[in-house]
């Protein structure tokens, strides 16, 4: 396949893990509520993943998740299965979700050689749950470094691409306690400055849309924290100079697609800054798991959030709408009766480079 002729790139992850021993602040992962796929099911992933490739969706990453895998009670169920074998060989690369906190460092010789089995001849990423209050903490950087090397020592047969360091924007997770402070503009200009980071890739993402956004309690906290974090990117971004490329804000990656499998359904999730995993009702993929069938989903969707956008005071007129509505942002917005805009792309407007 030529490069020129890729339409879109997928992410696919499977929810399959349970059980986690961490409580990372500001989780809202289901740690008990993944079930594993059926035989039928299996085969029916299979047949998407050629389909879309055959339609030139190209297959690129492959996530298992949600939880810690070597805290997971399915753990050696993952690691040791055939068929995760065969799907993680369609895509171009698999992410493992991994704290690399465990203090025994067998664990991460049999980890490696697990997933040197697995992952046999590919491509690894390691995604990693980080609290941001580490963000300064050479030592504790260090030891998952050690880890991960461990780990890496162990799996011959399979490339490491990177390791990402996902920080759950929640207050209390940024929130200079000593200096009685918010450090969060701060923090977000670390993440790309910090040279006890280098060669990591560090991410803030907003957990919440993994929970009933329906409920006025969870709407009203995803809405304090998305445009609490709005303003801080908009203000960090501001100290880059007279310009931001509109990637920065609206990454490419949002325009492919994210699909989750979950409980025996389908779902492709919105992306703000980050990708957001988000198992409302408006996200499920009704129709046929083929390529018709997420094609067909992702129009319908793309069509409605063009025409609540239109009637949204705040997003008639921008030029964005396209992107958001590509993003599922306004479906986000929707389904949590918020009717503001929460990209910061549109704050930094009068600054955006189209690339």
């Amino acid at each position: 396949m030529k490069e020129d002729n890729i339409k879109k790139l997928i992410d696919f992850t499977l929810e399959v893990t349970n059980g986690c021993r961490y409580n990372c602040t500001g989780c809202s992962i289901d740690k008990d509520g993944n079930s594993w796929p059926s035989d039928e099911e299996f085969n029916k992933i299979f047949a998407l993943v050629d389909d879309l490739d055959k339609n030139e969706f190209r297959p690129m990453n492959l996530q298992i998740g949600p939880t810690d895998i070597m805290t997971s009670v399915n753990k050696d169920l993952v690691l040791t299965s055939p068929k995760i074998k065969m799907l993680s060989k369609k895509f171009l690369k698999t992410a493992i979700n991994c704290a690399f906190l465990d203090p025994f460092n067998e664990n991460y010789i049999k980890l490696g050689s697990q997933l040197n089995w697995l992952l046999e001849g590919g491509l690894v990423k390691f995604v990693v749950p980080f609290e941001a209050y580490h963000i300064d903490n050479k030592e504790y950087v260090d030891r998952i470094r050690k880890r991960i090397q461990l780990t890496l020592e162990n799996m011959p047969d399979v490339k490491h691409t990177k390791t990402y360091l996902l920080i759950n924007y929640e207050t209390s997770s940024v929130y200079d306690k000593e200096n009685n402070t918010n450090i969060t503009e701060e923090l977000i200009l670390k993440t790309y400055q910090s040279p006890i980071l280098d060669g990591l890739t560090a991410d803030i993402i907003l957990p919440h849309t993994r929970t009933d956004l329906r409920v006025e309690k969870n709407s009203t906290e995803f809405y304090s924290a998305v445009m609490k974090l709005k303003e801080y990117v908009t203000r960090a971004r501001n100290k880059y100079g007279k310009s931001v490329d509109i990637a920065e804000l609206l990454p490419h990656e949002g325009k492919d697609w994210d699909i989750f499998y979950k409980a025996g359904k389908l779902y492709m999730t919105p992306f703000l800054l980050e990708g957001l995993a988000s198992f409302d009702d408006e996200y499920e993929v009704k129709g046929a798991w083929t390529f018709e069938g997420l094609y067909n989903s992702y129009i319908n969707g793309f069509l409605e959030q063009v025409d609540w956008a239109s009637k949204n005071t705040a997003c008639q007129g921008c030029q964005l709408v396209p992107e958001c509505a590509e993003r599922g942002i306004h479906t986000l917005m929707k389904i949590s009766g918020i009717t503001e805009c929460i990209s910061p792309a549109k704050s930094l407007e009068d600054k955006i480079i189209w690339t």
